[in-house]
C-alpha cells in the first residue's frame, strides 16, 4: 500500500507542501512498521524459548506491553495518513464547482488538525457565507481542540473549548495559549452559564458539539451564542429513519453504557436544529459530524434530507455485519430507554 502511495508522489513535478508532509509521514509510519515487525520477531523468538526457562515471562510481557504501545502509534499514523490521502485525492482529481450540493461541500474534505475531513467541509462553507466574528465554541474539545482546532491554529480565531477531562482541558490550554480552554461538565443546566462566564455570548462562527451523550439535550438548551455554522456529532447505528436521542441523564457516561448507545440520531438532530433555525446541509465522509446553517444565510445552498445525507460509520457497518448488532433491541433487553423526538 505504502508503494502505491508514494507512486503518488514520485518525480516529475515539484511536490506540493501537503504532499511532502505526507511524504515525511509515509516514511515515519515505515520506521514503525518496521521497528514493529523487528520487535513482534524478538517476542516469536522468546515464546519459543519460555518452556525452557520460565524466568522469560515478565521479559516477555514487558516486551508486548511496549509493542502493544507501538501498535497503538502506528494505527494512529496510519488512520491520519488516510485522510491525508483522501484530501489529497479529491483535490487532484475532483473539481467541487462541477458538483451539485450537498457534493460540493463533501468534496472539499480534508484533515490538517480535525478527526476526519471536517476542516475542509468547513472551510469550503465558510469561503461561501464568509466570515463575521472569527469566534468559535467548541463542546467536548478534547486534548485536539475538535473542528475549531485548524481555526484557532492556522486562521487565529478565538473562542472557548470546554472538556470534561481536565487533563485533556490542560493539554488544549497548553496546544492554543490564545483560547480559553476550560475544564466543566457539560450540561443543559451549565452549558449558557459557561458561556456567558467566558464572554461566549451573541453570534459566534461556529459551534460543534460533541459530548458523547447528551448532545440533543444540550443543543436544545443553548442559546447564549448565536451561531452561524453548527457541527453535531450524531450516533450513526440509530440509522437513517428514526428520530430519537438517549433520554436526559446529568450523570451519563458513555464509557458505563456499550459503546453504541450515546447521543441522537442524525434524523433526531435535524429536527431540532430546523426548530432552532438551522438547515442540514452536509455529513462527512465518515458518518460521524453533521454540518448545520443558519437559515438566514447562503440560501444558494439548499437544505438535505437527513435520510439522503445518512452515512453509517465503517466501524458501526463492520461490528453490524460481523456481531449482528441492534442497537435497538439491545437497549430494549438491557432495560435502556431510546426517546422518540421531533
Amino acid at each position: 500500500m505504502l508503494d502505491r502511495l508514494r507512486a503518488l508522489l514520485a518525480p516529475g513535478r515539484q511536490p506540493a507542501a501537503s504532499e511532502q508532509k505526507l511524504s515525511h509521514r509515509l516514511t515515519r509510519i515505515e520506521k514503525h512498521l518496521h521497528a514493529l515487525t523487528t520487535q513482534q520477531e524478538e517476542i516469536v523468538r522468546e515464546l519459543r524459548q519460555l518452556h525452557a526457562a520460565g524466568d522469560g515471562i515478565g521479559r516477555v510481557e514487558k516486551d508486548l506491553h511496549g509493542l502493544t504501545e507501538q501498535q497503538d502509534e502506528v494505527f494512529r499514523q496510519l488512520r491520519r495518513l488516510h485522510a491525508g490521502v483522501d484530501g489529497l485525492v479529491r483535490a487532484r482529481f475532483l473539481d467541487p464547482e462541477t458538483l451539485p450540493y450537498p457534493q460540493r461541500l463533501i468534496a472539499s474534505g480534508f484533515r490538517l488538525h480535525s478527526q476526519n475531513s471536517e476542516d475542509g467541509i468547513l472551510l469550503a462553507l465558510f469561503q461561501r457565507i464568509g466570515v463575521a466574528s472569527r469566534r468559535f465554541v467548541e463542546l467536548g474539545s478534547g486534548s485536539s481542540g475538535g473542528n475549531a482546532a485548524m481555526f484557532a491554529t492556522e486562521f487565529g480565531w478565538t473562542g472557548l473549548m470546554v472538556e470534561g477531562d481536565p487533563g485533556k482541558a490542560a493539554m488544549a490550554g497548553r496546544r492554543f495559549p490564545h483560547v480559553q480552554a476550560i475544564s466543566a461538565w457539560i450540561t443543559p443546566e451549565s452549558v449558557n452559564g459557561l458561556l456567558t462566564e467566558h464572554g461566549l455570548t451573541g453570534e459566534v462562527d461556529l459551534l460543534s458539539v460533541d459530548v458523547d451523550g447528551n448532545d440533543y439535550w444540550v443543543w436544545q438548551a443553548l442559546t447564549a451564542c448565536n451561531a452561524r455554522v453548527v457541527v453535531l456529532e450524531y450516533n450513526s447505528m440509530f440509522g437513517s429513519e428514526r428520530a430519537v436521542t438517549i433520554p436526559y441523564d446529568p450523570n451519563f457516561n458513555r464509557r458505563e453504557h456499550r459503546f453504541c448507545y450515546f447521543g441522537a440520531s442524525l434524523a433526531g438532530l435535524t429536527k431540532l436544529s430546523e426548530h432552532k433555525g438551522y438547515r442540514l446541509v452536509a455529513v462527512d465522509q465518515t458518518g460521524v459530524n453533521a454540518f448545520y446553517l443558519r437559515h438566514d444565510l447562503a440560501p444558494e445552498i439548499p437544505a438535505v434530507d437527513p435520510r439522503r445525507a445518512y452515512r453509517i460509520s465503517d466501524k458501526y457497518n463492520d461490528l453490524i455485519r460481523r456481531k449482528d448488532i441492534d442497537v435497538y433491541k439491545w437497549a430494549a433487553d438491557t432495560g435502556r430507554q431510546i426517546v422518540d423526538v421531533g
